[in-house]
């Protein structure tokens, strides 16, 4: 499984209303320039997403200070639904990339509910995949070997899924509501 452009655009919608020029930085500075799409890309997404019934898009009101009057989009209850099954919807073959990308909205989307069950199914899914690959390749030296780095991954993984609560932005942290 990959990870789709348009399930990164509903968490990055999370916080509230945004147009998609805001999304695309967003996108950027959550992931980086090594990651960076087109902004045409999130563009088409967002169309995809109303389509769909996720999110609704409409003119501004007033002027928003650094918008331009861009059209805002919305999260609808469904598009809510949708991006927090999504972001839990973990399991030992989750690629690592995928959880990757899934932690990285984590900590800068999710409500603390939501981060917290990714945590516990990120957690318990590289647990699981740590366990399976102990027993991977018996006698190959080529598959013991591979599976020996895929474990040392998972290992990191679980670290690095450890110490995600520490990089919670101020009053995103479990047990608070954001303002």
């Amino acid at each position: 499984m990959t990870v789709a452009l348009d399930d990164v655009v509903l968490v990055l919608l999370a916080e509230g209303p945004s147009s998609a020029y805001e999304l695309w930085q967003r996108h950027t500075a959550v992931f980086g320039e090594a990651r960076k799409v087109d902004l045409s890309r999130v563009m088409i997404s967002v169309n995809r997403l109303e389509r769909a019934g996720l999110i609704r898009i409409e003119a501004p009101a007033t002027v928003r200070h650094g918008s331009a009057n861009r059209l805002a989009c919305w999260l609808t209850a469904e598009g809510r639904r949708r991006q927090a099954a999504w972001l839990c919807a973990v399991g030992p073959d989750t690629a690592v990339d995928d959880l990757y990308v899934r932690g990285m909205l984590a900590v800068d989307a999710a409500n603390p509910a939501t981060f917290d069950t990714f945590l516990a199914s990120g957690l318990a899914a590289t647990r699981l995949r740590i366990s399976r690959l102990a027993t991977a390749g018996d006698h190959d030296p080529a598959l013991r070997a591979r599976a020996a780095f895929d474990q040392e991954v998972a290992r990191a993984l679980a670290l690095w899924l450890n110490q995600l609560p520490e990089h919670r932005r101020p009053g995103q942290e479990a047990g608070t509501v954001p303002g």
